[in-house]
């Protein structure tokens, strides 16, 4: 039986899936971080290696019977790092129909199922690709110093500069400050400085206090209400700007926009203001869910290759 084989690289594991030319899930599987950005390269090939191998042997399909591979992960936008990951799978994969490409169009696979629409993603960082049958366009991706706007590290930032604005008195009280102290397990704002340049926390750390913004936005935090929608803004910006630059030729039909990454699929209230801010543009742009995972979205790639 003819299969196709996606892998979903990520920086702490790594998600597999095979489908069927029918497009049927024949089994899936984890294993090891496979982002070279965040892992040596001996450590992704092993990964990799095991991986592929386990499953293999565990669904009891024939090497001999693979049609295609393709391997997403973050960082492979760059031609070193594909060139890196394709010379890792010539040696490993059972086909030598590899294809290695960036995070975001296995996610508009997956969530569309067509590989045609826009995707938004907001985790640490954020990115935005549209693809139509002519063109494909890509906005933000530009990491936390040159852009990664609403994301969840942008938005821990801006809701750490409330704290501190509040504790100076340059700006007004907020229900953050409560927030932030109890869940770092602090006394005083004064000793964030510490849990944010002194304990080693690096972008992730720091974007997981997102959620906390939330928790404001629904007691009525008037500043957390214009963090999150500030957020919403900037994603709404970078789907507009996307869809514009690939020229959707649909008439007055809508364009789907599934929305991916923890941020965003963990926020009630930035969906609800990102909806709020694609409706008052007059965009066909429909914010939707994924119809399937990252993993899934390369098998179909693997599919077409």
């Amino acid at each position: 039986m003819r299969y196709f084989i996606g892998i979903d690289g990520g920086g702490t594991k790594t998600h597999l899936k095979a489908i069927s030319a029918e497009r049927r899930l024949l089994g899936e599987a984890f294993g090891g971080a496979s982002n070279l950005a965040a892992t040596p390269e001996k450590d992704v090939e092993n990964n990799l290696t095991v991986l592929l191998q386990n499953f293999l042997r565990q669904a009891g399909l024939s090497p001999a019977e693979c049609g295609g591979l393709c391997l997403g992960t973050a960082g492979a936008g760059s031609k070193s790092v594909r060139e890196r990951l394709e010379r890792i799978l010539r040696t490993i994969a059972p086909t030598d129909k590899i294809l290695v490409t960036d995070d975001a169009l296995p996610a508009l696979y997956g969530g569309t199922l067509s590989g045609y629409g826009v995707i938004l993603i907001s985790g640490t960082g954020s990115i935005c690709l549209a693809r139509s049958e002519k063109k494909t366009a890509r906005t933000g991706g530009w990491g936390h110093i040159l852009g990664d706007e609403g994301s969840g590290y942008a938005i821990s930032i801006s809701m750490l500069n409330a704290v501190m604005r509040a504790f100076d008195g340059r700006g007004p009280e907020t229900r953050l400050t409560p927030l932030v102290l109890r869940h770092l397990n602090l006394p005083s704002p004064e000793l964030i400085i510490d849990s944010v340049y002194h304990t080693g926390k690096g972008k992730s750390d720091l974007a997981s206090l997102a959620f906390l913004c939330d928790k404001a936005y629904d007691k009525g935090d008037s500043i957390a209400k214009k963090i999150i929608e500030h957020a919403a803004e900037a994603l709404s910006a970078m789907a507009l700007a996307a869809e514009a630059r690939a020229d959707f030729q649909c008439g007055n039909k809508a364009i789907p926009c599934v929305y991916a990454g923890g941020t965003l699929c963990g926020s009630a209230p930035l969906r609800t203001e990102l909806e709020g801010c694609l409706f008052r543009s007059g965009t066909r742009l429909r914010l939707c869910e994924c119809r399937e995972d990252a993993a899934f979205g390369c098998a179909l790639i693997a599919s077409s290759i």
